[in-house]
């Protein structure tokens, strides 16, 4: 049967694919990421599906992760062919000019020809894309492109086919750049961590503090340790989520509720603290937020195709389904806002998770604070992802496999803190502490028609990312997958 070009599967870089083992799809089961009420990150469904409970939800990925079958919802998924470039570039690309152009600081180059775990990873990829994998993704070791993929459509109706440098809405790995900007404008004296956020948001957002929020600190809006319920949570947030509003209107609809718990005393998801972290944002620069984004992120970190927009992403983005064949409703940037609102592509996000090993987007001590455990997870993990602690707009975890610098030791326990017990789904125990692993920090993102997910293993210099534009995608169980193979050569 013919197939359209528009269905071809686009490979670049040195690109990859996946091992003999893994065509079939055998992704670690308990890596599947989970949408249910809370998991903002998510921000599980729209109409069509709210019924993804986190038991049925984790089902489906796992189930189809199986049998090689990312997103199929229907037995006529379409097939795709494999498009191979004529010419590989390096992702670093070069222009012609009569001036010489300064050295880029995060160069990248492809993977040597033959290298064996870009053609695992090859392998891999194209068997996912041959059962109904639609997305694109990168992976990056110690600057050489082990993959640069996309299989396909950004718009099923007018036939257009993703790209590795297609556009994406991230969903919550927006709060990976809400949390880097408040330490940032922290750094700058404009604003401190601990101070209560009420003084920032009145008078331009909120009118009077509620009791409840007097307390609650400018950290804790982007640690999930505030207590504010989630506003994704809230009926009717999905039958908005394609209207344009206000961050006084987003505000008023959780200001007067109860809190989930005392401020600081406990850890649960909520998209709601990181839109107050954009309105703080806002107050002490007194630009719009994607102003900010871009002066204080994008902009330097030369991140071209990064950015927010109260509307929609730039012309050619790719457009959000729930399932193949079944588009979901269109996303208002203002609705999202600084929880969930910013698009970017893999390049962007490899360039950016490389620009913390650099120390290019804050300094050394910056950075390292980034990573810092603010809130231990609850039992099985924030999110009931793989993890042990949340940072700042970051999960933590470590990986088995850890190769690249063997002189650095392994954690004893994963504790947070020395009174903070083992927790019996970690991967690494004082019981299990068999070979060095490797630090782990990423975050998961879903939301109405696209889940992603980036990962960065600071200490291997490993960047992973997949980005989906069809919602009921294991993005996270296939990155962490991809992630593990890049370890283990």
């Amino acid at each position: 049967m013919g197939i359209s070009k528009s269905m071809a599967i686009a490979v670049s870089g040195s690109v990859l694919v996946g091992c003999a083992s893994l065509a079939a799809g055998a992704v670690t089961a308990g890596a599947a990421v989970k949408a249910g009420p809370g998991d903002g990150c998510c921000g599980p469904h729209g109409d069509r599906s709210r019924d993804l409970t986190p038991n049925r939800h984790r089902q489906r990925v796992i189930a189809g992760i199986r049998n090689g079958n990312v997103n199929k919802s229907r037995s006529d998924v379409r097939k795709r062919r494999h498009r191979e470039p004529e010419s590989i570039a390096p992702a670093s690309g070069a222009t012609a000019s009569s001036a010489p152009l300064a050295p880029d600081p995060l160069p990248t180059s492809p993977a040597p020809p033959g290298d064996p775990t870009a053609a695992a990873m090859r392998a891999y990829l194209r068997g996912l894309a041959e059962n109904g994998f639609t997305g694109s993704v990168q992976v990056v070791r110690r600057g050489q492109v082990l993959a640069r993929f996309a299989a396909g459509e950004a718009d099923e109706k007018n036939h257009i086919p993703l790209r590795p440098d297609t556009v994406f809405r991230l969903a919550s790995v927006t709060k990976q750049f809400t949390a880097m900007l408040i330490l940032k404008l922290r750094d700058q004296g404009l604003l401190r961590l601990d101070d209560p956020v009420c003084p920032y948001l009145i008078p331009t957002f909120i009118k009077a503090c509620p009791k409840a929020w007097r307390t609650i600190t400018v950290r804790e809006t982007v640690t999930h340790t505030s207590g504010i319920p989630d506003i994704q949570n809230l009926p009717g947030f999905y039958a908005k989520l394609s209207q344009p509003t206000t961050i006084q209107e987003l505000i008023q609809r959780f200001i007067t509720l109860p809190l989930d718990f005392p401020p600081g005393t406990s850890w649960k998801y909520t998209n709601s603290g990181f839109i107050l972290a954009g309105a703080i944002i806002e107050t002490v620069t007194h630009k719009p937020y994607g102003s900010v984004l871009h002066d204080e992120i994008t902009g330097p970190l030369k991140l071209p195709n990064t950015g927010f927009s109260p509307g929609d992403p730039p012309p050619g983005y790719a457009k959000g389904y729930f399932t193949l064949g079944s588009p979901a409703p269109p996303i208002n940037g203002s609705q999202a806002y600084s929880a969930t609102g910013i698009f970017s592509t893999t390049d962007d996000l490899v360039r950016w998770d490389r620009s913390f090993g650099a120390y290019l987007v804050a300094p050394p001590a910056t950075v390292r604070e980034a990573f810092t455990p603010q809130a231990p997870c609850p039992p099985g993990g924030c999110l009931n992802l793989p993890s042990y602690a949340y940072a700042f707009g970051w999960l933590l975890d470590r990986l088995d496999g850890h190769r690249f610098s063997p002189t650095n030791p392994p954690r004893p326990t994963s504790r947070v803190s020395p009174t903070d017990p083992p927790r019996p789904t970690s991967r690494f125990s004082p019981t299990n502490p068999p070979r060095p692993t490797s630090r782990l920090v990423y975050h998961p993102g879903l939301l109405q028609g696209y889940t992603a997910s980036n990962m960065y293993l600071p200490d291997d210099d490993i960047e992973v990312v997949v980005l989906s534009n069809v919602q009921d995608t294991d993005t996270n169980g296939i990155a962490r997958h991809l992630a593990e193979m890049a370890l283990e050569s």
